[in-house]
This record gives C-alpha cells, sequence and structure tokens, in this order.
C-alpha cells in the first residue's frame, strides 16, 4: 500500500472516530426555535429570552449540570472576578474555540474582519449565569454553546441568522448506536490538484442558503481558489481564514445521487506565496447529511466543480429526523427516465430512504454498511457490460452472505439467482436445481431472499425454489399511479388484503415489506 492510500486511510480512521463521539452530530435528535417562551413534550423546563439571554427554568425533579463549556466560562468569569478584586492575573487555562476539520461545524461563522486586512479578531465568546433554578446564556451572533446536560442529553443553544434555539443531543442517539463508518470513494491521485489561493482585500459578504428551508445566513469569502483540471481552469470561492485555515463548500453533478447537495473540504493554511493543495479525497459530509437538525451553509451561489467528483465522502445511508432514524435502501435501476422521476418521491413519503444508482454509469465500490436492503431493477440486459453485470452479482452476494434483504425485479431477478447459486455452490450445497422458474406471460418476475416475507405486504407467493427464494409475480398492464392519495389509505388498502392496482400501490407494499423487516 503506497504512502498516499496509507494517509488517506489514516484521515479516514481520525473522521470515523470524531462523529462517533457520544456528543458528536450522530447524537442529535431535536431543534427547536425559541420565541420569548417556549416548551416542548420531553422538555427539562421552560425556555424564556429576554434581552438577548435565554434562561432555562428546570422542571421539579429535574436534575441538570452544566456542559463541559459552559463550567469552563463559569471558571473564566470566576477568574475574571478575582483578577478584578486583587489585582493578580491568573494564568490563562482556556483557548479559544475551535472547530476539528475533520467533523465541519454546521454555521458559518467566521473570524470578524476589521478595517485592516491584515488583522482578524477573535471571535465573541459567550457569557453564561447560574440561576436559582436553572441556567442563563448569551450568545455572540452566529455562536452555539454546549450548555447543559440532564441524563445521556445535551442541550445546546445556537443563534443561526438572529435566531435562538436549542439543539438536543443525545449520546445513546439510536443513529450513533448504529453508525460504523461513512462511506467514501476509492481515494484517487487524480482528484490530487495544486492551486492557488488570491485573497480579497478586504472580504466579501454573500448571502447563503442553509440546510433549513426558512434560514439563509451571510457568509464571507476569503478569496478565490484557483486550479487546472483536465475540463480546464477551475476558480471556486473560499471561506475561512487564511491565517487560520480556509474552507471550500462546494457543489457537483453527484449530488442527489452517491453524494449530499453539497459537500466540503478543508485546504488548511495556503503557503506565502499562496500555493495549497486541492484533495478532494477528502471532501466531507456536512452534518445535514446525517441528521435534519443541522444549519449547515450551502456553497455560495456560483461555487461548482465542473466535474463529478467522485472522491471524499458518499451520502451516508443513515439519517435521523423527526420520524426517527431513516431506512435506507440502495436500489440499482435501468428504467426509463421519466417513471423514475416519477416513482422516486414515492419512495420518500412512504417511509424508504433510497439511494438510486445506474448500474452501468455509478462504478464504484458501494459499502452496504448501514443499508437495510437492496433492490435491483431493470427490463433489458443488454443495456449492461460485463462489468456492470458482474458488479451486480458481487453487490447481491455480498446482501445475501450478510442477510440483507435483497430483491430483484424484472430480468435483473437473474442477477440474484445466480449470486444464490454461486454462493451456495460455495458453501458445499447441492440443490438440485435443473431448471429457474419463468415469469408467466405478461407478468413481471420478483425474486427475493427469505429474509423477507412477502405475504405481510399483501404479495402472493408464485414459487419457492430448494435454495430458499421466493419468487412473486405482478402483471405488466397496470396504471403507474394510484387513485389513492394519502399515505393512511395504501395502509388501509394493505390491511384489508385488497388487490394492488397500481405501481404506486406496489411500491408502497415494497417498502412496508423492507419497513416490516426492520
Amino acid at each position: 500500500m503506497n504512502q498516499f492510500v496509507t494517509e488517506w486511510n489514516t484521515w479516514r480512521d481520525s473522521r470515523n472516530s470524531a462523529l462517533a463521539k457520544p456528543f458528536g452530530w450522530l447524537s442529535v435528535v431535536g431543534l427547536h426555535w425559541l420565541d420569548q417562551e417556549s416548551t416542548w413534550p420531553e422538555a427539562p423546563g421552560t425556555f424564556t429570552v429576554e434581552d438577548g439571554w435565554v434562561t432555562i427554568a428546570l422542571e421539579p425533579g429535574i436534575k441538570a449540570g452544566p456542559a463541559a463549556e459552559t463550567f469552563d466560562l463559569m471558571s473564566e468569569s470566576q477568574t475574571d472576578a478575582t483578577t478584578a478584586s486583587t489585582g493578580v492575573t491568573a494564568p490563562s487555562t482556556s483557548a479559544a474555540r475551535a472547530t476539528s476539520p475533520s467533523v465541519p461545524s454546521d454555521t458559518s461563522t467566521l473570524p470578524t474582519v476589521s478595517d485592516r486586512a491584515d488583522q482578524e479578531t477573535a471571535p465573541a465568546r459567550p457569557q453564561v449565569r447560574v440561576e436559582d433554578n436553572g441556567f442563563s446564556a448569551r450568545l455572540p451572533e452566529g455562536g452555539s454553546l454546549s450548555w447543559f446536560t440532564v441524563g445521556s442529553v445535551l442541550y445546546e443553544l445556537i443563534d443561526r441568522g438572529g435566531r435562538l434555539g436549542v439543539r438536543v443531543r443525545d449520546s445513546k442517539s439510536p443513529l450513533l448506536g448504529k453508525f460504523f463508518e461513512v462511506p467514501a470513494f476509492d481515494p484517487d491521485p487524480d482528484f490530487v490538484f495544486l492551486g492557488r489561493f488570491t485573497r480579497f482585500d478586504p472580504f466579501k459578504t454573500f448571502t447563503i442558503e442553509t440546510a433549513q428551508e426558512d434560514l439563509q445566513l451571510q457568509t464571507q469569502a476569503a478569496g478565490i481558489v484557483t486550479f487546472e483540471t483536465k475540463q480546464g481552469e477551475v476558480s471556486l470561492l473560499a471561506t475561512g481564514c487564511p491565517k487560520t485555515g480556509l474552507q471550500l463548500d462546494f457543489h457537483d453533478s453527484t449530488n442527489g445521487k452517491t453524494t449530499p447537495a453539497w459537500r466540503t473540504l478543508d485546504l488548511g493554511v495556503p503557503n506565502q506565496d499562496g500555493s495549497l493543495v486541492i484533495d478532494f479525497n477528502r471532501a466531507v459530509n456536512y452534518p445535514f447529511a446525517f441528521t435534519a437538525f443541522a444549519t449547515c451553509p450551502a456553497p455560495i451561489e456560483g461555487n461548482v466543480v465542473p466535474f463529478e467528483v467522485t472522491a471524499g465522502e458518499r451520502r451516508p445511508p443513515f439519517f435521523y429526523s423527526e420520524a426517527g432514524i431513516n431506512v435506507p435502501f440502495l436500489f440499482y435501476v435501468w428504467w426509463d427516465e421519466d417513471s423514475a422521476e416519477v416513482t422516486r418521491p414515492w419512495y420518500s413519503s412512504f417511509g424508504l430512504d433510497i439511494t438510486i444508482l445506474n448500474p452501468d454509469h455509478d462504478d464504484g465500490r458501494v459499502s452496504l454498511v448501514g443499508f437495510d436492503g437492496i433492490a435491483m431493477s431493470g427490463g433489458d440486459l443488454s443495456v449492461l457490460g460485463r462489468k456492470a453485470r458482474s458488479r451486480l452479482i458481487d453487490i447481491a452476494t455480498e446482501a445475501l452472505t450478510s442477510r440483507i434483504p435483497v430483491i430483484g425485479l424484472g430480468a435483473y431477478s437473474e442477477f440474484v439467482i445466480q449470486a444464490q447459486r454461486e454462493l451456495r455452490h460455495q458453501q458445499g450445497y447441492d440443490d438440485g436445481i435443473e431448471s429457474e422458474y419463468e415469469a408467466s406471460e405478461g407478468r413481471l418476475l420478483i425474486v427475493m431472499n427469505n429474509e423477507l416475507d412477502p405475504q405481510q405486504a399483501g404479495f402472493d407467493i408464485v414459487h419457492t425454489d430448494a435454495s430458499g427464494l421466493i419468487y412473486v409475480e405482478m402483471p405488466f398492464d397496470i396504471p403507474l399511479e394510484s387513485d389513492l392519495t394519502e399515505v393512511e389509505e395504501f395502509q388501509a388498502a394493505l390491511e384489508a388484503d385488497r388487490p394492488i392496482t397500481s405501481w404506486q400501490e406496489f411500491d408502497y407494499r415494497m417498502v412496508a415489506l423492507i419497513r416490516g423487516h426492520r
């Protein structure tokens, strides 16, 4: 293994370890914007806002303590008071808070730029007080504070665009318990570029979108990063500070497919001549890729890399929202794009978080870690190249070996069958299957492993072979969309064991099948 890959693996291990911390981003389970007086079910008390100060009045019987950051601030306040009364200056015991580049923050707060472009001032810090029955805190603009804890839960106070909120982190979050690693593309030296940073003097301010639809923020671009590629020269705006480290938030054409809506890259501190290394292999997901309760800044408009960045972190299969932990599902499909555009939103509304890949185009290795199932669907095998066919068999084999639900639809059911046959042969079994089951005329064949029970979702089993695969059929000549509109209506039809009369109803039953397995 060469040094480039070794260093990348070390970096990736550090990144995964940082995410797995008890109160890291995978522990976030809620976000509550505050009014003048606010509470919610399971809140530890009532939050009030007055003159910029937020106070929590704890409910009777609730035992809370200051978080480590709050405790440090309280200690500093006591030290400052001692210094003021005695005139003796105590040695400093803490430094300005910094965010690890391996775990990006969800705020665009940057050092304040002074009138002189070569002097950046340190950001203001939160203020804290202990009350008779709770705590009070006041944040600088764009700030955040790990405020207090109740049992396994930490309450974080945030300011985003002048809005105050409380973010809830639970060290016993189901997402944290499920986490193993963030999927990533294989390291590729072709995605490493030598660039040059040209500073703005003064920095330029932009309004940007965020991961929260109703929230916009102000951010500052420190300058332009330029680098040469096979597609020509690329220029992107960098945020952060040249003295402490630059950051590159960017879009590319993999977004929404194999990667989240955008990613970020730590560029470090540029050399004196402005040169720096841009290594997209270390591009990471912002917290919004893991939780619905992040306020991550979107790239400045126009920060688009003009080629597919198949390097760095992929879209994680795990996600936490108000509905709880998602049901991540991997789907290799080659149908016409019009049908895909119609059906793709159905999965989300039915409760399946689906990653759709084209088996011939998306040729990167995808780890099945974190996925609750995999399907492969297509009506024509002639469009697939040799590598794509081999890839689908490998994926199906991995799913079968790992006892992950795997479903083959249409012509692609062949890959599930072949994977099962080869796997059983390797394990020393002779199932004596001389001929394969063929679907009836005008009907779609669906094959799945016995991790699933299709009858629970209203499907009739037409065949079960000696290897344990289960066969279901569906007629082709049914409408695409259903007359049913609400999820409750689809569920009622399932519970009443009504016939499936549309592909939308079929998709609901398939989602119910996967969710029922979990």
